[in-house]
């Protein structure tokens, strides 16, 4: 009888082990085939990826399958600005809120009289910051069991108005600073300028053209000194909406330091394009 059963047994587990394996047999042969459905996908789909997608793959050398030279041609053009952006305001403090605030409204109205006078349009001056924030002290106390314990003393307000303008005459930038921040007397304060160009899209057209001509220059370089034959450009992908602006920072520096006064440098602004490109290998 116990033979019997062993012999069931063993034949229960060998069945359950044929099984095992058919299912480990199908399982394998549906993630081939899920695998090869998704390179297909992925391969159909390659030229309805965005430009930065596909310059993502570019950067791993495989677009649609094939190789190349891929290379970033970049331009810069040097300009002089013709607008600077301030940044300040009026601090006030008093013991109470509404003294503070009438202080800081006096000043600030005084410093936008002065701007509408030299030319600064309604448009050009923006609020950043509106703050009212109370002043405490620290003083010392001593209680009832005469311990001394520290207690914060509420001792005032602060009102805090802060703007952005923007100056379109860079001509007498100095002598403009220098009218408004008179006007607000010792509560002004002045965080910093800024140069820059009020309309830089004129410029994108030429600076996308030495873009791609600096381009196909790195690409002929490479193919020649490799000893190969370039080819057709296969995708070109441009990074940027509009031209951005980098300032020469020692220049910006000398900017700053010479705030106080009425020597205000501008200096040159760098607006600056890249493209990447992508060129074919011929045989």
């Amino acid at each position: 009888m116990f033979q019997s059963s062993s012999i069931v047994v063993k034949i229960l587990i060998q069945k359950l082990m044929n099984v095992s394996k058919f299912i480990i047999l199908f399982m394998l042969i549906l993630s081939s085939l899920i695998a090869i459905s998704c390179d297909s996908a992925s391969d159909k789909g390659a030229y309805d990826k965005t430009p930065k997608m596909r310059a993502a793959l570019a950067e791993k050398g495989s677009v649609h399958g094939k190789g190349g030279i891929i290379v970033t041609g970049t331009s810069s053009i040097e300009l002089e600005p013709d607008m600077a952006t301030l940044s300040l305001g009026i601090e006030s403090s008093a013991s109470t809120v509404s003294e503070a605030r009438d202080n800081a409204s006096i000043s600030i109205n005084e410093m936008l009289d002065v701007m509408k006078n030299v030319g600064i349009d309604d448009e050009d001056i923006q609020t950043t910051a509106f703050n009212i924030y109370p002043q405490y002290e620290y003083i010392e106390v001593r209680d009832d069991n005469g311990r001394v314990r520290g207690v914060q003393e509420l001792v005032g307000f602060t009102v805090s108005n802060m703007l952005m303008v923007t100056v379109k005459n860079l001509d007498d930038i100095g002598g403009i600073i220098d009218k408004i921040t008179d006007a607000g007397g010792n509560d002004v304060r002045f965080n910093s300028i800024n140069f820059g160009i009020q309309d830089p899209i004129p410029y994108q057209s030429q600076l996308r053209k030495l873009a791609v001509d600096d381009g196909i220059t790195k690409a002929s370089q490479l193919a020649e000194y490799s000893g190969v034959k370039l080819g057709s450009i296969t995708m070109i992908t441009d990074y940027s909406s509009q031209a951005s602006i980098a300032q020469d920072k020692a220049v910006f520096a000398e900017r700053a330091m010479a705030i106080p006064s009425t020597s205000i440098n501008p200096g040159s602004l760098n607006l600056s394009m890249q493209v990447d490109m992508i060129f074919e290998i011929e045989n």
